[in-house]
């Protein structure tokens, strides 16, 4: 995934799901069809752009989903929506300040790979389905950690004006994300320069020689 932040402070999240061809055929055992099983409706209602999927010539495929943002502050919650509780991205921030000369911008949180959960047990109606049909809840969420933690991979890139940085997770650990730059307002120092430039000319033709005529003198009339 990536979080792509402009001089403005707007910016866009894109996420890139790749599911490998044994994956693939996962979700299609029994005739299904990868559309059809995972469901991406909801995520349009929530303001995502969600291509279709690609497949590639091994069996393999992937989709990509986007999302806008007008401020940093809406990034956080981008990323609960990606993550939310259990996911693995951390308290993922952005921030922007505006400086009289510059404008610094920084990416903090952590891509933790250390405390994989499914989220199933978290999920009231998920788990209320499943006891309905009488399935051990427990027993299915064991089941699909123990996948996760096997074949779930994440890279997390992030660009601000002035940096690009990629952060890789690691298996069983907590990996930081941080990334910051200071860029300076070319615009605003010109400006700033100009002024100063214009107030300085201004004190000197005020204090020009000659410019001022000494008190009780009087222009002679010519002949």
């Amino acid at each position: 995934m990536s979080i792509k932040v402009h001089d403005d402070g707007s910016g866009v999240v894109t996420v890139t799901a790749v599911l490998d061809p044994d994956a693939v055929k996962a979700a299609e055992a029994g005739g299904g069809k990868l559309e059809d099983r995972v469901r991406l409706a909801d995520l349009t209602t929530a303001g995502w752009t969600v291509q279709p999927w690609a497949r590639a010539a091994d069996g393999s495929a992937q989709v990509v989903l986007t999302k806008p943002f007008d401020s940093p502050s809406q990034v956080a919650g981008i990323m609960a929506e990606v993550s939310g509780t259990a996911g693995p991205l951390r308290a993922v921030s952005v921030t922007r300040d505006r400086g009289l000369l510059s404008t610094t911008y920084d990416v903090h949180g952590a891509v933790d790979l250390a405390q994989l959960q499914t989220g199933i047990t978290t999920d009231p109606e998920v788990v209320a389905s499943l006891t309905n049909q009488q399935v051990d809840v427990n027993a299915i969420d064991q089941s699909l950690l123990a996948t996760i933690r096997d074949s779930f991979a994440l890279k997390v890139q992030v660009e601000v004006p002035g940096a690009k940085e990629t952060v890789t997770g690691v298996a069983g650990k907590s990996t930081p994300i941080d990334a910051s730059s200071s860029v300076l307002d070319s615009t605003r120092v010109v400006l700033i320069v100009v002024a100063v430039v214009l107030i300085a000319l201004a004190v000197l033709v005020m204090l020009w020689p000659g410019r001022r005529r000494p008190r009780g003198t009087t222009r002679r009339a010519t002949p």
